[in-house]
């Protein structure tokens, strides 16, 4: 790929669609596109709601696309297939645009996954989930795959969680009681202590982190938020969203590629895959 001639009418395009959009994904593709020399461009969009999102789908032509919420998913129904994770989550934060078929999948669970086995817990402690959307389905069915066997959801709102098969055997808790729980493992995939409005806010108060012997937090702050710092003080193990975006993107550009990325490349990127 010639320095002088990009983009051009052969550039492939990838994208990402956001109320609040950031850089993290844009960098990390664009890194990668260039050391691999790719003729491909990655660009981050604001997109208001899913009107707009639906006709960028139908109308544009591009390779892939990434979502963050709300329309992971609220955009299934434009889509024309879906792999087995995002089948089972009913939920897709990666579109692959094949032969102009809409192909769905779920790199949120696969991050999960990694993250979840890093950790080591036990199978058999107590795990909170904080909060039911897209990504808390994504990392609900990475647990129950990796057989933990005792979870609870707690969420403002039930919504259809009867109904998803992935919920099988796991507790439900109303919001306002969570605090009341005593937790060995908590997650948090609610937008408290996310950059901007939310970024002050915490998901619980500090009083029930201890019996907490690790978060996990899906939030993406690249600076540290509440919890991270409470977890500071008390010596809780902490995970972060940020790691887990970039676990996420590297299988999302494994998927937009059809590649299966080195360690070389990505020490190139400062990462290194989990075992």
């Amino acid at each position: 790929m010639k320095k002088n001639i990009w983009p051009n009418k052969d550039t492939k395009i990838f994208f990402s669609m956001s109320i609040n959009p950031g850089n993290t994904g844009a960098k990390l593709h664009n890194s990668l596109f260039k050391i691999l020399k790719l003729n491909s461009i990655y660009i981050p969009l604001k997109i208001k709601n899913n009107t707009a999102a639906k006709n960028i789908l139908k109308n544009f032509n591009f390779s892939g696309c990434s979502l963050s919420m709300p329309f992971k998913e609220s955009l299934i129904s434009v889509i024309d297939k879906l792999d087995k994770s995002a089948s089972d989550i009913k939920s897709i934060n990666t579109i692959l645009n094949k032969n102009n078929k809409l192909i769905g999948f779920n790199t949120d669970y696969y991050a999960a996954i990694k993250i979840l086995k890093k950790t080591k817990i036990s199978k058999n402690k107590k795990v909170l989930l904080l909060g039911f959307g897209g990504v808390a389905k994504a990392i609900l069915k990475a647990l129950k795959d990796l057989k933990y066997k005792d979870i609870t959801v707690s969420a403002r709102k039930k919504r259809n969680f009867k109904k998803l098969t992935i919920c099988k055997n796991v507790k439900f808790c109303k919001w306002k009681y969570k605090d009341k729980i005593k937790s060995y493992f908590l997650i948090n995939t609610t937008p408290l202590g996310m950059f901007g409005k939310n970024e002050k806010k915490c998901p619980v108060k500090e009083s029930f982190l201890r019996d907490v012997n690790t978060v996990y937090d899906l939030t993406v702050n690249p600076n540290k938020n509440n919890l991270q710092k409470l977890c500071e003080k008390h010596k809780i193990k902490y995970y972060s969203g940020v790691y887990t975006g970039y676990l996420q993107g590297i299988k999302q550009f494994e998927i937009y590629n059809n590649i299966k990325l080195s360690k070389k490349i990505l020490k190139k990127i400062g990462l290194k895959k989990l075992k």
